[in-house]
């Protein structure tokens, strides 16, 4: 209907109402009443939860409901539409809103809403599967059923879905035909085809027009190939590489959380997440920065600073997904990533991923224990030793034996039970193709006991327990008869029969009495209320455990490195023989059942660095930033940390401790500081503040350079288990490294694949452990024609220096200049940014740089990018005014021309200036301060809700103040030597003592051209934007504005 054809049904309505025709209903009232509000339901409802009074809420209250279901079935008998039937009955009220369509209010709740992801799902399995007729997106629809409301699943939505992806994926292909440059497909098509929202089965009233644009051109403009990238969460996979399954993780950031879900956090400015734990040893530096809400926004925004669509490999599923949340003024705050909690159960069900391709299988974990599921095909891994039982013939429809797992994969297309190996073991039962039922054991988080469980299958809980039972989304429970099951491992089960008081080892399990199956077991510890125990070290080598609240309770250390002697029930004294370790494994005996081992962590009574593997680097030692991944400062009491330069007097960043610091929310100033290092072997030191022993010194590399001779790679120190690889990349394409393949005890080939220049290093997981050796290997790929790739066919260094710095000056005219540039900026993966040429030299070419920026193609890309002024020496605030007028110029200019053939002059400019305004909004959540420059160029306008000068330099002062680590400085005499006038909202505070208060005035300077940051002020515009990033971002647009007056 039209908007007019509405308003004149609903007039009918009322006047059909005064003569009393819905009370006494004919066909032609019926017909009448189904229409309307099944248009009504189109578009006014909000929600599923259906009302026969809210269409008229003025008319349909006072219509008996018996007369509502009399004009709902003559009204579907008239247009000749099926009635709904569910097992309670018929449904006349659901199948009127269904004949509606689909429900645009919820169609438009943003990103969560379930119809939305149903849709884009399907739309990702369609193209990664090449399909894109009718028949075969509905059936990929039907599979993915399970991601709709329940009252949504019918077989008509269900169609209609499929008919809305398969005209969305029409335009879609017609769009990307026509491709040119960064044009959004939308955007592309507003020009080429106005009407296309018209040619949608979907109805978009002219209010609504704003609200439905967020989703629609989503599904046209989003990348739809690999994994999708939205949101906040830990998702876990088994993935099929080279022929094998391994288990990995996709860590989302890029979204909204509410704050219920994180830890205390400042109400307003930025929060930077760094991996701990497993994590540390896959990823390293930032992951990801949180935005306080701001006005009437409700959420934390996230915004990532790693590529999320990539896999972490070999991630365990018995690891949690931890992070430290930092930010200046807050000490640490753990926190373990949205449905990032560890995988306990023996039996885990996947379905097969919208990323997955043939070539790629890739299966995303769905839940854990029996499962009932819409999905028509689901995978259940499961122990190797446990039985498996068909329901059907044909459920089940293939096992795969998995031995590096210890596990089997079983792919099911019909009901199967699964059983433990041991007498008393109940059934799992797995379920393809049926309503989804989900049921989950919940347990009271415990508090802080002072350790780790050293068993991942096993979680802690505070005795007396009371297990609650969360139905899907509903509020928790209390187990009802028959569900519930308790008992000591390997003893009797007994059925729950109230709260549980018990101490030890004890295992759970869920159950379905009607079914009699198994949902889920879970094997607990219990520990009384106030248990702690707690490790303290003496001096270097020994120290004392002691138990506090665990009356009863027997501790042992069972480690062959140290000592022990039991002074009494609750102390331990122990020495150790050999290295120290920071954490201690020790077994603790409850008075009634099993043993347990736990990890506690040993403070010392100086500060000192812990690997992660528990051992204390003694002072003076060296090490690599790999070797630190996963390490932590720890200290009895609060003191600072300094890391800076060996030997540099000044400069540098320190960090206050006070019990732990992860050293990962350090791992950007680690890279700030090595990359300003002339040199890739200088060393970096960490010192705590009035210690006199000796720094610990800091490496990027931890081996030697490889050699090359004779065509070949010589590494003879090949140790079988320690994960180290040498490797090659290739200049001429950075987005692969090629594994050396053996050739002699010692000798290692490059692969035949491998030509032209190409950098050959030692890899262990995430690091590069060895400095990056370049070797030109014979048919090159590319001879120099003056682009940027082909100057690295020159072999003279300097020759081929400034041949690379004469073709990133033009690098903006040169069509696709920028490719090289993103995929060897996008793909480090841990090598360092100056290993290339090119990327060591972009600092230079300030213009070059901001292009770079400017041509990411999504939000990982560019935090990707932004990241570099960690590894090389500049800063994006800097960068002179001019560079980036010429960037975006160049930009403007690039994107015209891509268009003009398609558009003409005018329209062309018209969308060039529209994709540079989307990039301010892309750009400026990365730096808020962005939004100034981008002003001073001719971008928009100024931001309007910056506080005074004068209050972010009282809020800077405010928030320093208790520093002690800083002294007094003359910054103000040095730069007014040099010329430099300074504003009186700085001169007239105490700056003699905060240095950090000239922080955004040499930025803002030198953007302006009035000044050339030197090395040491460098340091101290780093650390100043790491340590209060809100009052830089605020002092640098006013002072970008002093600076710019004649």
């Amino acid at each position: 209907m039209t908007d007019h054809e509405f308003e004149r049904v609903k007039e009918i309505l009322r006047y059909l109402a005064s003569e009393g025709r819905l009370v006494t209903p004919d066909d032609r009232a019926g017909a009448l009443f189904v229409a309307y509000c099944a248009e009504w339901f189109r578009r006014e409802s909000n929600s599923t939860f259906l009302r026969w009074n809210d269409p008229a809420p003025d008319l349909f209250p006072a219509i008996p409901d018996s007369c509502k279901r009399d004009l709902a079935d003559r009204g579907l008998r008239y247009w000749r539409r099926d009635l709904r039937r569910s097992e309670s009955g018929r449904e006349f009220l659901l199948t009127v809103a269904l004949e509606g369509g689909f429900p645009v209010r919820i169609l438009t709740s943003g990103a969560r809403a379930w119809l939305r992801d149903y849709l884009r799902s399907i739309m990702r399995r369609a193209i990664a599967s090449r399909v894109d007729t009718l028949e075969e997106i509905l059936e990929i629809a039907e599979e993915e059923r399970g991601r709709m409301r329940k009252s949504y699943q019918h077989a008509d939505f269900v169609a209609l879905c499929s008919e809305l992806v398969e005209k969305l994926l029409n335009l879609r292909h017609r769009a990307e035909a026509e491709a040119a440059g960064n044009i959004r497909n939308s955007a592309l098509l507003d020009i080429r085809l106005p009407s296309w929202r018209e040619d949608l089965p979907i109805y978009v009233p002219a209010e609504d027009e704003a609200l439905v644009a967020e989703l629609l051109t989503g599904l046209l403009d989003e990348r739809m190939a690999g994994l999708s990238t939205e949101g906040v969460e830990a998702r876990r996979f088994l993935a099929k590489f080279d022929g094998q399954w391994i288990t990995a993780l996709q860590l989302l950031a890029d979204g909204e959380i509410p704050p219920s879900k994180l830890p205390n956090l400042p109400t307003q400015g930025r929060v930077r997440a760094v991996p701990t734990g497993e994590l540390s040893n896959h990823l390293s530096g930032e992951l990801a920065l949180f935005e306080a809400p701001m006005g009437e926004q409700r959420r934390w925004r996230v915004l990532p600073y790693t590529r999320t669509a990539k896999l972490v490999r070999n991630f365990p599923f018995s690891a949690a997904v931890t992070v430290t949340l930092t930010s200046p003024g807050l000490a640490p705050c753990p926190l373990i990533w949205p449905h990032g909690e560890p995988l306990r159960s023996d039996l885990l069900v996947f379905r097969e991923d919208e990323g997955s391709t043939p070539d790629k299988p890739l299966l995303r974990l769905l839940r854990s224990g029996s499962v009932s599921s819409p999905h028509k095909t689901l995978y259940v891994l499961f122990p190797e030793d446990w039985s498996i039982e068909s329901a059907s013939e044909a459920a089940i429809a293939e096992i795969e034996v998995l031995p590096h797992l210890g596990r089997r994969l079983a792919r099911l297309v019909g009901t199967a039970y699964f059983r433990g190996g041991e007498s008393e073991s109940i059934r799992f039962r797995v379920e393809p193709d049926t309503e989804g039922r989900e049921h989950e054991l919940e347990f009271q988080s415990s508090t802080t006991l002072g350790f780790d469980l050293a068993d991942n299958q096993c979680e802690l809980a505070i005795s007396p327990v009371s297990p609650l039972i969360r139905d899907g989304g509903n509020q928790p429970r209390p187990p009802r008869a028959g569900e519930l099951f308790y008992r000591r491992p390997g003893a009797k089960w007994a059925e729950w029969q109230g709260r549980i008081d018990a101490s030890g080892m004890v295992e759970f399990s869920l159950r379905d009495p009607v079914a009699d199956i198994q949902i889920e077991r879970r094997l607990v510890a219990l520990f009384p209320v106030g248990a702690h125990v707690s490790g303290a070290m003496k001096d270097a080598r020994s120290g004392q455990i002691r138990l506090e609240g665990l009356p009863g309770w027997k501790a042992s250390i069972a480690d062959s490195s140290c000592v022990t002697d039991q002074i009494n029930a609750t102390t331990i004294s122990f020495r150790f023989l050999g290295r120290p370790l920071y954490r201690l494994p020790i077994q603790i005996r409850p008075p009634v059942g099993d043993t347990c081992e736990v990890i506690v962590p040993l403070v010392g009574r100086d500060g000192a660095i812990a690997l992660s593997d528990g051992a204390i680097l003694e002072p003076g030692a060296q090490v690599d930033l790999g070797t630190l991944r996963g390490a932590v400062a720890i200290s009895p009491w609060r003191t600072v940390l300094h890391l800076g330069a060996k030997g540099a007097r000044s400069g540098g960043l320190s960090a206050a401790v006070d019990g732990e610091l992860p050293l990962g929310v350090l791992k950007s100033a680690f890279d700030e500081i090595l990359a300003s290092l002339p040199l890739q072997d200088d060393l970096a030191e960490l010192v705590f503040v009035g210690d006199t022993r000796l720094p610990i010194f800091i490496s990027r590399y931890r081996s030697k350079q490889l050699v090359h001779e004779d065509g070949m790679i010589r590494w003879p120190e090949a140790a079988s288990g320690s994960g180290i690889q040498p490797v090659a990349r290739m200049v001429f394409d950075p987005r692969h490294e090629h594994a050396l393949e053996s050739e002699a005890l010692g000798v290692w080939r490059f692969p035949e694949r491998c030509k032209g220049l190409c950098l050959v290093y030692l890899r262990q997981g995430a690091d590069v452990v060895s400095r990056p050796l370049p070797v030109q290997r014979p048919d090159s790929p590319e001879i120099h024609t003056g682009n940027l790739v082909s100057t690295f066919t020159i072999a003279d260094y300097a020759t081929r220096q400034a041949e690379i710095g004469h073709a990133l000056n033009g690098i903006g005219q040169e069509e696709g200049g920028f490719r090289w540039l993103l995929e060897a900026a996008t793909h480090l993966n841990g090598l360092p940014a100056n290993a290339f040429d090119a990327l060591k030299l972009l600092p230079s070419y300030p213009e070059a740089l901001i292009g770079l920026l400017f041509n990411a193609r999504d939000a990982g890309e560019r935090a990707l990018i932004w990241s570099l002024q960690n590894e090389l020496p500049f800063l994006w605030l800097e960068l002179p005014l001019s560079a980036w007028r010429g960037a975006l110029e160049a930009n403007l200019t690039a994107i015209s021309t891509l268009l003009e053939p398609i558009f003409g002059a005018e329209k062309a400019g018209t969308q060039a200036l529209g994709r540079l305004a989307s990039l301010r909004s892309e750009l400026t959540p990365l730096e808020p301060a962005l939004a100034s420059i981008f002003s001073r160029v001719g971008m928009g306008g100024e931001a309007t809700n910056i506080p005074s000068l004068k209050d972010l330099t009282a809020g800077y002062i405010a928030s320093q103040i208790h520093r002690s680590n800083e002294g007094r400085n003359d910054l103000a005499a040095r730069l007014m030597e040099s010329g430099l006038k300074l504003p009186p909202e700085i001169l007239l505070k105490s700056h003699e003592d905060f240095a950090g208060l000239f922080a955004p005035i040499l930025l803002a300077a030198s953007a302006q051209a009035k000044l050339t940051i030197e090395h040491d002020l460098a340091l101290l515009a780093r650390r100043t934007i790491r340590e209060d990033p809100f009052y830089v971002s605020g002092a640098y647009a006013h002072l970008l504005k002093f600076y710019g007056y004649k």
